[in-house]
């Protein structure tokens, strides 16, 4: 039986040496092998020391294969070939990744977060995320983990809580200033001239928008108070940040926004809603194993 140890080069010597004939370059060699430069020039430097024979010679930047190098490439290249052939023939199949979706605000304000914290975890696999806000395509059944902000009991799903859900009043710092000084949300009655709530379309039925917050607060109409319209709750937010109004906030989801400063809480106006945020999954089914994985991590309290 043939010593491969003694009688060939390190296997990673080869790809990156390969990588370098087809690149005719060190960057672009480097780039492709997503290392430095300088750990392909090493690692080619090694394989000629080993095999006695210079494979590239170089002319400032230019990198130039020699005979000996080119013929060796060819060969290298057959025999990687015919090893990564074996590989994928006995090699177990890859879990196909966990498809996750979720409102474009829930993605933006808490997913996004997490799967960087998922990704760098033990448990981390590849993940595809799906954003959008039609409650139809989020309850399609297409996905494998869905959050949703619900009562938890939605037909054919089954739904594990992430948090409750409060919301607040807050706005730019300085103009939430303003209105507490000026007594804003201490009483049912609006200030004509105060800043302007920051008013959305609800394009979730189950979404509280101004006009649904102030009616179950103090059965109030939102018309008697300066609205400003906003495309979006995302846009909503965005105007608050700039000084624009007063947004709807959902703690703890956006709890960020005040702990970072960009937002403060105007009053002490808060309405506790009977629906929460929700991780939801297909009733019925075994979850893949990567999808368990994934939902254990976004459920997980700490």
């Amino acid at each position: 039986m043939k010593n491969y140890r003694k009688s060939l080069p390190p296997l990673d010597n080869l790809v990156f040496f390969l990588a370098a004939a087809r690149n005719k370059s060190l960057t672009v060699a480097a780039e492709e092998m997503f290392v430095t430069q300088a750990a392909i020039s090493k690692r080619i430097h090694r394989l000629e020391n080993w095999l006695g024979v210079k494979l590239f010679s170089r002319d400032g930047r230019n990198l130039k294969i020699s005979s000996a190098g080119k013929e060796f490439a060819s060969d290298v290249e057959v025999a990687l070939d015919f090893l990564d052939h074996a590989v994928r023939k006995i090699k177990a199949p890859e879990e196909p990744a966990v498809r996750i979706a979720s409102s474009t605000t829930i993605s933006m304000y808490w997913l996004y977060d997490r799967l960087k914290a998922f990704s760098r975890s033990e448990s981390a696999c590849n993940v595809c995320v799906t954003t959008t806000d039609s409650t139809t395509e989020l309850t399609s059944g297409s996905h494998d983990l869905v959050v949703l902000f619900c009562d938890g009991d939605v037909p054919d799903l089954e739904c594990v809580k992430i948090f409750d859900c409060e919301l607040i009043a807050a706005a730019a710092p300085e103009v939430a200033k303003a209105a507490d000084h000026r007594g804003m949300f201490s009483g049912r009655d609006p200030l004509p001239d105060g800043p302007p709530l920051l008013e959305y379309v609800n394009m979730n039925p189950d979404w509280i928008n101004w006009q649904l917050c102030l009616k179950q607060l103090w059965n109030s109409e939102i018309k008697n108070w300066p609205v400003l319209q906003c495309d979006s709750y995302i846009e909503s937010v965005a105007m608050a940040r700039k000084g624009e109004g007063v947004a709807l906030l959902h703690l703890p989801m956006m709890q960020q926004e005040l702990d970072e400063g960009a937002l403060a809480r105007v009053g002490t106006m808060s309405l506790e809603t009977r629906k929460s945020y929700h991780l939801c999954y297909p009733k019925g089914t075994t979850l893949p194993h990567n999808a368990r994985r994934l939902l254990e991590f976004l459920t997980d309290p700490k």
